[in-house]
């Protein structure tokens, strides 16, 4: 009677859930924060016509050299579409190339030409601007902690993304 009791009382939790104020919930304001750091990037970056996703390729291809387009989408944990139509649009507006590799013709390596790698310090100094607005509201010790936080949340949470964050070494040998 006591087992039967123990169910009744799960299921009357699971049809009444408690009542949530919007405001109050983490992935709500997770969303509304996601909103106002893309809207702060693109008003920043607007001279550049670049997107959050067009901008950590290019800073991945800065960074790494030239890598395929799934190793792309493993170090900044973007799906293989999205990659695909990102480096699309960079390399119609010059800022990659696209190529076979020299140690396998099957693969087709993502390389950044002069016009991205010149074009990448004036949009850092942007970057940093709309990371400066979108954190203002934080005293320097709050910032800190709240990267700290995100970072904790996104590491744990990793595999729960449609597109994890995945840390597989970049061999220079096998591109």
């Amino acid at each position: 009677m006591c087992a039967k009791r123990s169910s009744e009382t799960f299921l009357a939790k699971v049809d009444n859930p408690p009542r949530l104020a919007l405001r109050e919930t983490a992935g709500h304001l997770l969303r509304r924060c996601h909103q106002i750091a893309v809207g702060s990037f693109l008003e920043q970056c607007q001279a550049f016509d670049l997107t959050p996703p067009q901008y950590v390729t290019l800073s991945a291809l800065a960074t790494h050299g030239p890598l395929d387009k799934a190793t792309i989408g493993d170090v900044v944990a973007l799906d293989r579409t999205t990659i695909a139509v990102v480096v699309k649009n960079l390399e119609e507006r010059g800022f990659v190339t696209t190529g076979p590799s020299d140690q396998d013709r099957r693969s087709k390596l993502v390389t950044i030409t002069a016009k991205g790698l010149n074009l990448l310090p004036s949009v850092q100094i942007e970057v940093a601007r709309a990371q400066e607005r979108t954190l203002a509201p934080l005293a320097p010790k709050e910032r800190v902690e709240l990267v700290r936080l995100l970072r904790k949340i996104a590491e744990e949470n990793n595999l729960l993304s449609r597109a994890p964050l995945r840390r597989r070494p970049i061999e220079r040998d096998s591109l």
